[in-house]
């Protein structure tokens, strides 16, 4: 039962960033969805050794995603820059 979830979980989240491959923000939230269902589920099957794999997961999808951030604020700026030259 638990593994029919997470697998329609991850095929929804999979569809859904193949729909929202063209755009940055859209790709950073489905990213974000995918990282929360996977720290559920490290949540979910903890035992004693998994909880530091918990909280290292929790610190790389955090700096992933802050690294989306910037990366997307970055390319909005050169947009506005590019628009005010008008190339």
């Amino acid at each position: 039962m638990f593994s029919s979830l997470v697998l329609f979980a991850c095929l929804v989240i999979l569809l859904s960033f193949i729909l929202s491959v063209s755009r940055l923000l859209n790709c950073l939230i489905v990213m974000e969805n995918l990282n929360v269902l996977l720290l559920f589920v490290c949540l979910l099957g903890q035992f004693e050794e998994f909880r530091i794999v918990f909280l290292s997961l929790m610190v790389i999808f955090t700096i992933e995603i802050t690294l989306g951030l910037v990366v997307l604020t970055r390319l909005w700026s050169l947009s506005l820059l590019i628009d005010i030259a008008g190339l």
